[in-house]
């Protein structure tokens, strides 16, 4: 089976990234020049498009990893003592959690198993119960599972009680379908290096223009303030300081890979080419999915080892990562989990080599195939 590229990157993120993307960073640009003021621009205008935010909404680009990007919503959107409702149904609620508390917030989890999804029920349920939570927030996609929460149910319950909604979207923004007005979101959270396919280095705030406007002051930390930061640069048209300006460049490029793909609908399809495609493969290998598929994301899964006496997930990540394949380990190692995502820049045939490079990972460890799973 031919292998198209040195690795692939099948984790919850970063991902696979095409040649042309880290093409770009190796070209020095100045953080304020005429060429950068314009990428930021059309950057900003981009991702504002595609989550259907042109009319109401601001893009705001932050130096730092996308945890940056969530502690900065708390820190400038959210009044201290706020009460805030955070669903909890995965390491990436919990992080959300966590961080509300770090910063003063009145945070009330809400958790959950690894199934089934929260409701719209659920939430409306948390609401009437303390009627003094101001804000609801959660992530699109919990990739510590795969799980894909409904942010449209929850949204229509939130907007009814006359809350506030915080979407985290890094994982998702870009390859699932967000739109930011039916929502009728406070604030988006989304990173470079999952569906747009570019890499680490930024977190990305789409933030009502009036919200951020009304937040002026109330930040406590200076480098994660999101109205100093988006305020800069209207003015300015570049950051308040030195920018990733190779990440910058990288990002623009993969973003208009993004655009001549056709959006997020084909993106979203190719993923799911590629996920149907991979499940498949694996069960018929014996593994078993630790979501149904309802309520997993098209975009990463988490299986659980086999049961045979032969097989570890330490063996089996070994043996891939010589040919060149890196898996994740699962979140919840008292289930016996493991992860592969299906993000980044992948092709059919990408697909068919990591297959076959289990199958013989799974012959390394005398472990059989089973009938019919042919790569």
């Amino acid at each position: 089976m031919e292998r198209r590229l040195e690795s692939y990157l099948l984790t919850p993120g970063p991902v696979t990234v095409a040649q042309d993307v880290k093409q770009q960073m190796m070209v020095d640009r100045s953080a304020n020049s005429r060429t950068m003021i314009e990428m930021i621009a059309w950057i900003r205008s981009y991702l504002l498009e595609i989550c259907n935010g042109t009319a109401r909404y601001e893009c705001v680009p932050l130096q730092g990893s996308a945890t940056y990007a969530v502690e900065a919503v708390f820190q400038s959107l959210v009044p201290r003592g706020a009460g805030v409702l955070v669903i909890e149904n995965g390491a990436y609620g919990t992080r959300m959690a966590n961080l509300a508390e770090a910063l003063g917030m009145r945070v009330t989890r809400l958790p959950f198993g690894l199934s089934p999804l929260p409701t719209g029920a659920d939430v409306d349920a948390a609401l009437r119960a303390d009627p003094s939570i101001d804000y609801v927030s959660l992530c699109h996609v919990e990739t510590s599972t795969g799980a894909q929460n409904p942010i449209e149910e929850i949204a229509e319950v939130t907007r009814a009680h006359g809350k506030k909604l915080i979407i985290d979207a890094v994982a998702s923004f870009g390859g699932l379908p967000i739109d930011v007005e039916a929502l009728a979101a406070e604030a988006v959270i989304l990173s470079p290096n999952k569906c747009l396919e570019a890499v680490p280095g930024m977190g990305i705030v789409i933030v009502r223009r009036d919200v951020l406007e009304s937040a002026k002051g109330r930040s406590g930390s200076p480098c994660l303030d999101l109205h100093d930061q988006w305020d800069f640069l209207q003015k300015n048209g570049f950051f308040r300081w030195t920018p990733p300006t190779h990440v910058l460049a990288a990002l623009a490029h993969s973003l208009r890979a993004h655009k001549a793909e056709g959006g997020v609908a084909p993106r979203n399809a190719r993923y799911r080419g590629h996920w149907t495609r991979l499940v498949t493969a694996m069960r018929a290998r014996g593994f078993t999915t630790l979501l149904p598929d309802a309520a997993n994301a098209p975009i990463v899964t988490s299986f659980h080892v086999l049961d045979h006496p032969h097989f570890s997930f330490e063996a089996l990540f070994a043996a891939l990562e010589r040919r060149g394949v890196i898996i994740f380990p699962g979140n919840f190692p008292a289930v016996g989990t493991f992860r592969i995502g299906v993000m980044g820049d992948l092709q059919t045939a990408d697909i068919d080599y990591i297959i076959a490079s289990i199958d013989a990972a799974l012959a390394e460890m005398d472990v059989p195939v089973a009938a019919g799973a042919s790569a």
